[in-house]
């Protein structure tokens, strides 16, 4: 498979058609967008005092304060893996914008557990993390299925 490959599906609409080389392109903007994106909020977040360094999150190395790499490490983490996700949807989906779109909100909404497991986290950490989801999604989903779409 080469990185140029597109894949069309007929839907209600037309035919959805996915270019894997803009996938991949695509992919790579909405993990800088997304990381550059909650590096904002957490410095936002810090400024206002709702992520508090005394609120301990577990790491590999044990419980710490988060830190501003954790944020863009996780970010781009996750944009990753939904362009991952999306080009695979994108091989074999009849609509696969469409597929992508719902599975995407699926994984957003199973991904608010997270921060509601941090022990001792208050409330407005908590939603400021929540927040740091929803905007990272977004933009992540909205890149993706708009800019790998190839007009019919």
């Amino acid at each position: 498979m080469t990185l140029s490959t597109t894949y069309a599906f007929p839907s209600a609409q037309g035919t959805e058609r996915v270019s894997t080389r803009r996938v991949w392109l695509f992919g790579l903007l909405a993990a800088l967008a997304a990381s550059a994106a909650n590096l904002v909020l957490f410095f936002l977040g810090s400024a206002l005092g709702t992520l508090t360094p005394d609120v301990m999150i577990d790491a590999p190395g044990g419980p710490e304060p988060l830190t501003p790499v954790q944020v863009i490490r996780n970010s781009f983490l996750g944009a990753v893996l939904a362009t991952i996700v999306f080009a695979a949807i994108a091989r074999f989906a009849r609509r696969p914008i469409r597929a992508f779109r719902i599975v995407a909100v699926v994984v957003l909404v199973l991904s608010f557990a997270m921060p509601v497991t941090i022990r001792g986290a208050p409330l407005p950490y908590i939603l400021t993390l929540e927040l740091m989801h929803v905007i990272a999604a977004l933009i992540i989903v909205s890149l993706l299925t708009s800019r790998a779409r190839e007009s019919t």
